[in-house]
């Protein structure tokens, strides 16, 4: 136990003293990057006034609400659908569609509608936290072995008794992991929602520390979610450990590995969605306009010259941001998995980098770098590097000593045994990895549009709510809905290639 504690607690210290060391000797003297000893002293002022735990329970009571919502909503809906592999099937390509869509896209018609109150928050960081516990329990109830269903029938126990005392309880590690995820992402979305419409919480206080140019309180609040995100992630591994002791914690870790390409029958139950929406839609709704008005909204920012450019803008960012988290993740976590003194001097300190809110580190790089694409696609590479970190790590953990054997048994060079056995072995857990983070790679996209750069498609975002434009909120968000569900199964299918590849290398070996 102290060969691990000693390790993980000494590389975050060196790293800070570093720091501070840096500072002190102007090697870091740069005007938006304070010492950890203005970010201790600027946190300090802020809990002595009280701003910073007013901040703190604002974000924190919107967060749990958001996050018991998600939860009761998308364990009934995930039985559902778990129960139905019929209508899973009909439905999964439809929810890929509503999960992929971020909820800032959401903001405008969400402020047309409820105002910009505490409500709204919690409506919408339910909403993006919503989509893991139904994917999570639907793939949970799926997965339950057809020996225990028949153990049911022999004892000619009742569907309901059957849900309650096989069903559930063998769905509950993936539930669990399935929770994680939502209070993670509950808490990302609250962030950023509080950052665009309400000045309250860490989120108000991070852009008006931003607007003050004040960087040490920016940096002290960015600390703050931080150590937030990982007591969540703390408090989870707590609970599966206590509530399922003959299971290993890292499952808690691990997203559901099982990623199909979705059917194209999947999105019937989208299209008959829109269709009842056109024809019961009031053409004079100032938030819910039918989606023929999306169309001709579309049309004039095409006309005038808008549409195009931000897409490209913030394709140009995701997709960019994307692939530079794909290299340095990928890179990283092989050399974490590769090596257990390195993995255990690391992963504490990366565990809690991960557990930053990417939204908060978006004001933090904008000061850095400055309003531009660059620190947009910094911001991106940022936020998504760590599960594509964490998910190729965990792929080069699992690659057989036997095989690294064999190939140096028969004379395979380094650079040769890389490219033929580690390199593709890697190859589905990195995918899997940008998979779990193209989501968050979006939201982040749009959210440097609003903030960093000024142009894409979070800009004219912005501009539609400002002008009242429910149609322009609402076409804008079906193209970013195209996107990331385009991304999605691009991704997906590229994971199964890579996937079948392995096997039938394995299979041949």
């Amino acid at each position: 136990m102290r060969e691990r504690l000693v390790p993980a607690v000494l590389t975050p210290a060196v790293l800070i003293v570093a720091w501070q060391l840096s500072v002190w000797a102007g090697l870091f003297d740069f005007r938006y990057l304070p010492s950890p000893a203005d970010i201790a002293i600027s946190m300090g002022a802020q809990m002595r006034d009280g701003a910073l735990t007013a901040a703190v329970g604002h974000t924190l009571s919107v967060t749990a609400a958001a996050g018991a919502l998600a939860l009761v909503v998308g364990t009934v809906f995930g039985v559902g659908l778990g129960l139905a592999p019929g209508a899973r099937a009909w439905a999964e390509a439809s929810i890929d569609v509503f999960r992929t869509v971020p909820a800032i896209m959401l903001i405008p018609v969400a402020v047309l509608t409820f105002g910009p109150s505490a409500g709204t928050v919690v409506v919408l960081a339910g909403y993006a936290a919503l989509w893991p516990m139904v994917l999570n329990t639907a793939g949970a109830v799926t997965s339950v072995h057809p020996l225990q269903i028949d153990v049911a029938r022999t004892l000619h126990l009742r569907r309901l008794a059957t849900l309650r005392k096989i069903v559930l309880p063998a769905s509950a590690p993936v539930w669990l992991v399935g929770a994680r995820m939502s209070a993670i992402l509950a808490l990302l979305v609250t962030i950023v929602v509080e950052m665009v419409i309400t000045p309250k919480g860490l989120g108000g206080a991070m852009v008006q520390a931003l607007n003050a140019l004040d960087p040490a309180r920016m940096w002290a609040y960015a600390v703050v979610c931080g150590l937030i995100g990982t007591l969540v992630n703390l408090g989870f591994r707590a609970a599966y450990r206590a509530l399922l002791p003959g299971h290993p914690s890292t499952i808690v870790s691990a997203p559901v590995t099982r990623a199909p390409v979705p059917a194209l029958r999947g999105l019937l139950p989208l299209a008959a969605f829109l269709a009842l929406w056109q024809v019961c839609g009031q053409p004079t709704s100032l938030s819910l306009p039918p989606p023929s008005q999306w169309f001709t909204a579309l049309n004039k920012l095409m006309a005038d010259g808008s549409l195009t450019p931000a897409i490209g803008h913030t394709l140009t960012t995701y997709l960019s941001g994307l692939a530079l988290a794909a290299v340095v993740g990928g890179s990283v976590g092989a050399v974490i998995g590769a090596s257990q003194p390195v993995n255990r001097a690391l992963s504490p300190t990366l565990d809690f980098l991960a557990a930053i809110p990417g939204a908060a580190l978006v004001p933090v790089l904008v000061l850095l770098l400055g309003p531009n694409v660059v620190s947009g696609i910094v911001a991106v590479a940022t936020v998504v590097t760590w599960p594509i970190m964490l998910s190729t790590a965990a792929a080069r953990r699992a690659i057989l000593p036997v095989r690294l054997d064999v190939s140096r048994t028969i004379g395979l060079s380094p650079r040769r045994r890389w490219c033929k056995v580690v390199l593709p072995s890697l190859a589905p857990g990195m995918l899997l990895g940008m998979r779990v983070a193209s989501s968050v790679a979006l939201i982040i996209a749009l959210l440097t549009d609003i903030f960093g750069s000024g142009a894409g498609i979070g800009r004219l975002l912005i501009v539609s709510q400002q002008h009242f434009d429910a149609a322009a909120a609402w076409g804008l968000l079906l193209v970013v809905g195209c996107i990331g569900y385009l991304s999605n199964v691009a991704l997906a299918a590229a994971t199964r290639v890579f996937s079948a590849g392995i096997r039938q290398v394995a299979s041949a070996g």
